[in-house]
């Protein structure tokens, strides 16, 4: 009984990297660049070279902006060699996730070039998304995705890359360097933390600073807020999702019955996550927010999102 209470309070004590307020603040502290240089070398191709100093591009956080209803918390940041980066956590798989992260790590790609720039200036765009949710079919949980010949498989481009670390899928065996980062990102508990920071000088410099960042009061708020801001988000858009999904797969089974149930049943899963997609975009504008925010957390395309706008009206 006594060793459950003391887990309860371990667990209430240590803030999770999962929470994507926290990952922010971990990693744009000045006093932890080093460390933010060490996850990236451990997780994406880059090298000491291209990390001897990195720019973050959105370091302050205050509970005014995490209050914010289209509030989005990722990490942008820019090498000295000019590659930019986004770091990205994600616990709910929304839909058309991967459309989504391959749409802003193109526009974080073209707003590099200014009037008048050629294109060789440009540096490779690359997204580190991290989730909380099968995101794989397979038992893959660290993938590097990049353009490719179909034919010869030979690579395309490196101007775009995408790096997925699913935390789901991560090994009992913490051995290599990337897992490390992963079951810290993962960590629960202090009890979890202090067994992990025995593997690694590196992991004993990352937990002793997650320690610290747990006790202190201003990021306990930020990170509770941003709990509770998600919470309310998920309430008052869950129905929406729910709605859509229900209403496009009667129609496909309805459709189904006609055509063939298994086709109808196919057809009527398609429909239904674009009528959840549809019915949350619909509900956002409502509530008069961006359409980059809409267009995050529904996965449609902005154009389409301004066709529902129109038809609104």
């Amino acid at each position: 009984m006594a060793q459950n209470i003391a887990s309860n309070q371990a667990r209430k004590s240590l803030l999770s990297l999962t929470n994507d307020v926290v990952l922010q603040l971990f990693f744009t502290k000045e006093e932890n660049q080093s460390l933010l240089c060490e996850f990236l070398k451990a997780t994406t191709h880059l090298t000491d070279d291209d990390l001897a100093t990195v720019e973050i591009e959105n370091a302050k956080l205050s509970k005014e902006k995490v209050e914010e209803k289209d509030f989005i918390v990722d990490i942008h940041l820019t090498s000295p060699t000019g590659h930019k980066v986004i770091i990205e956590m994600q616990i709910q798989n929304h839909a058309n996730f991967t459309e989504r992260i391959v749409s802003y790590n193109a526009r974080n790609y073209a707003s590099q070039l200014k009037r008048g720039e050629k294109y060789t200036q440009l540096k490779e765009s690359i997204t580190l998304a991290i989730v909380d949710f099968r995101y794989f079919d397979d038992a893959e949980d660290f993938a590097e995705h990049i353009l490719f010949r179909r034919t010869n498989r030979k690579i395309f481009t490196n101007a775009q890359q995408f790096y997925i670390i699913d935390l789901t899928k991560l090994p009992k065996m913490i051995i290599e360097e990337k897992h490390q980062w992963g079951a810290l990102l993962k960590a629960e508990t202090e009890e979890e933390l202090k067994l992990l920071m025995e593997t690694s000088e590196v992991m004993k410099t990352a937990g002793e600073k997650l320690l610290d960042l747990s006790a202190d009061e201003n990021a306990r708020e930020l990170a509770e807020l941003r709990e509770l801001a998600l919470r309310d988000w998920h309430i008052r858009y869950g129905e929406s999702f729910e709605k859509g999904v229900t209403e496009g797969f009667q129609q496909g089974i309805e459709q189904g019955i006609e055509q063939g149930i298994e086709q109808g049943i196919e057809k009527g899963i398609g429909q239904g996550q674009q009528r959840k997609a549809i019915e949350m975009a619909k509900a956002m504008l409502a509530d008069q927010m961006p359409l980059g925010t809409i267009s995050k957390y529904s996965g449609l395309k902005e154009e389409e999102i301004l066709e529902l706008e129109v038809m609104k009206d």
